[in-house]
């Protein structure tokens, strides 16, 4: 975390560990164990989305290791897992997700659930949005919503109205999917990058090989100065995993912010 305009800023990458990161991030043929120490404590990125909750529930295991691994600062932000997303949420079923969070619970400074295009606007699926926050109340609730009908603007103000936070995410213009927006939800915001691609032509041809620009970057600083006048805390999270770019790009921004480059 840093402090940029006295707000919390937390600036990390969705998920660790992937093959085309040996040799782009981490150094060729390095081993799993060592990543996160190698992300966290070498390379002092002190944010990280879990995304592996999303196909797999935590356990305190896997957990553990990444209390033991990580730097003492990592703060943690928590996909919630896939069933979670298109069913009712169970609140047993959620304590047991939860539970295997309990080595790194206070690291962990929110929850969110990304939907995907196909999740449409429509009074159930809000209310389906209403029942996680609700469920998750226990840290800061977030929502991604690809699907560029639940950018008009009764939707947002009924977001902000029920305490929902809406994630800015940038998808590529070529996507067909929800615009970008620069806003902030319950004195908190929240980013997700996912690059500007062009080989990201619709909604199901995902491509995240991309990496911005220290130009666009400077742009993303902009946008964070506009939220931090009304923001506690500030997440940013760049999800263009492909060939390290992500965490490229997440060093790039900490630096900018903290040494005004």
């Amino acid at each position: 975390m840093i402090l940029y305009n006295d707000t919390p800023v937390y600036i990390g990458t969705a998920g660790y560990k992937f093959d085309d990161w040996l040799g782009t991030f981490y150094p060729e043929q390095f081993p799993n164990e060592q990543m996160l120490k190698f992300y966290s404590r070498d390379k002092g990125i002190d944010f990280l989305e879990l995304t592996f909750t999303f196909y797999n529930d935590p356990t305190e295991e896997i957990t553990a290791n990444i209390a033991e691994n990580g730097s003492d600062d990592l703060a943690i932000s928590v996909r919630l897992g896939k069933r979670f997303l298109k069913e009712t949420p169970v609140k047993e079923d959620a304590d047991r997700f939860k539970s295997g969070l309990n080595p790194i619970y206070n690291r962990v400074k929110a929850y969110f659930a990304d939907f995907y295009n196909g999740f449409t606007p429509s009074r159930a699926n809000f209310d389906h949005i209403l029942r996680l926050r609700d469920t998750f109340s226990d840290r800061p609730f977030f929502v991604e919503l690809a699907n560029r009908g639940w950018a008009r603007q009764k939707f947002q103000e009924e977001f902000k109205e029920n305490g929902v936070g809406v994630i800015n995410a940038e998808f590529p213009p070529t996507a067909g999917l929800a615009p970008y927006s620069v806003k902030a939800y319950s004195n908190m915001a929240y980013f997700r990058l996912y690059g500007k691609s062009p080989e990201w032509e619709t909604p199901q041809k995902r491509d995240l090989n991309y990496r911005y620009s220290l130009k666009q970057l400077e742009k993303l600083k902009k946008d964070i100065d506009v939220v931090t006048s009304v923001s506690s805390s500030v997440f940013v999270s760049f999800c263009n995993s492909a060939m390290g770019s992500a965490a490229a790009n997440a060093i790039d921004l900490r630096k900018m912010l903290t040494e005004g480059k």
